[in-house]
């Protein structure tokens, strides 16, 4: 049990490291991760400015 429990722990560390990753990559370039694209369920939801674009099937939207 104990494995599992450090386990757990390691991935929610790498979690976190990540969710940071990305948002700091976000500041530097203006983009903004939101969620996973609810049309294809494989890209990411970004935003940029008024823009919302879902990087694999290249569908975007603006506000």
């Amino acid at each position: 049990m104990r494995e599992l429990e450090t386990r757990i722990e390691r991935l929610e560390d790498e979690l976190r490291w990540l969710r940071r990753a990305v948002a700091a990559n976000g500041e530097r370039t203006g983009v903004t991760s939101v969620t996973r694209c609810p049309k294809c369920r494989d890209g990411v939801l970004t935003a940029r400015g008024s823009e919302l674009r879902f990087s694999a099937c290249k569908y975007s939207r603006f506000l």
